[in-house]
């Protein structure tokens, strides 16, 4: 047995020479992720639509002492992923890690559900993550194997949500939580892990206005043991633990970031 000590324990979590790529990477969930990498020991390139925001997240880890790449691209583009990509490997010197963050909803009643909505929630949170996934395995793989990818899904991966309009996410992100699978198998001869932490609510911008209902909220609340939503930070620390050494034998998991909701629905 590995002699334990306080400092073995402590570089179990350090990520210092790792290259980490985060697109959705700014605001919310993505931008708390983009610190912790960060703040491991990992340089970090910051990837999203709005390249005013991703140069703003990289510019603040910059001040901060870190290594920061800002990388804006369309997700909704396969051959913008696949620029995006190999720009952020040629800046930091190589890709360790993928933490994809991307993802949004467009919430319809299922008798309302349109072609085009459906097609942008599949292709924002499904489609995007496997050419994102795709493309960094690609750098992996050419690096000599090794390495981790998280992908960001939702408890809407296991089940649905009564009085909502969530058909196409629920089918989106039941999709990818299979799909980590797979790409957990297909990667493994290479030594690369894929899982996926998987949050309740989060508050984030992106959700701040349904939290804002009040009887939402206490509905919502009333069913996690915990008795309340998730933070930023808190999906940061489980996205850590994935990406970091302590996790060198996990692969094709789910880990359900939910106060205890999966557990008891």
């Amino acid at each position: 047995m590995t002699t334990i000590t306080p400092e073995s324990v402590g570089q179990m979590f350090r990520l210092d020479g790792k290259a980490a790529l985060v697109p959705g990477g700014y605001g919310g969930i993505g931008e708390a992720v983009c610190w912790g990498l960060a703040a491991a020991g990992a340089a970090v390139a910051v990837a999203g639509r709005n390249a005013e925001r991703t140069s703003a997240l990289a510019e603040a880890l910059k001040a901060a002492g870190y290594t920061s790449f800002a990388a804006p691209f369309d997700a909704n583009s396969v051959a913008d992923i696949e620029r995006m990509v190999d720009a952020s490997a040629a800046a930091l010197g190589r890709l360790d890690i993928l933490v994809n963050c991307v993802g949004l909803n467009r919430e319809q009643k299922l008798l309302e559900v349109t072609e085009a909505k459906f097609d942008e929630v599949y292709t924002g949170n499904l489609k995007s993550a496997l050419f994102l996934a795709q493309q960094t395995a690609k750098h992996q793989i050419a690096q000599g194997g090794g390495g981790k990818q998280v992908q960001l899904g939702s408890v809407r991966t296991l089940l649905g949500l009564r009085g909502r309009g969530y058909t196409a996410y629920t089918a989106a992100k039941g999709g990818l939580g299979t799909m980590c699978k797979q790409l957990a198998a297909e990667l493994a001869p290479h030594r690369i892990n894929v899982n996926m932490v998987a949050p309740t609510f989060v508050r984030t911008e992106m959700i701040a206005h349904m939290l804002a209902d009040e009887a939402f909220y206490n509905a919502l609340t009333a069913r996690i043991p915990l008795g309340r939503v998730a933070e930023p930070e808190e999906i940061m620390q489980a996205v850590l633990f994935f990406v970091s050494p302590a996790s060198d034998f996990i692969t094709g998991q789910i880990l359900y970031v939910d106060g205890g909701i999966t557990a008891t629905q």
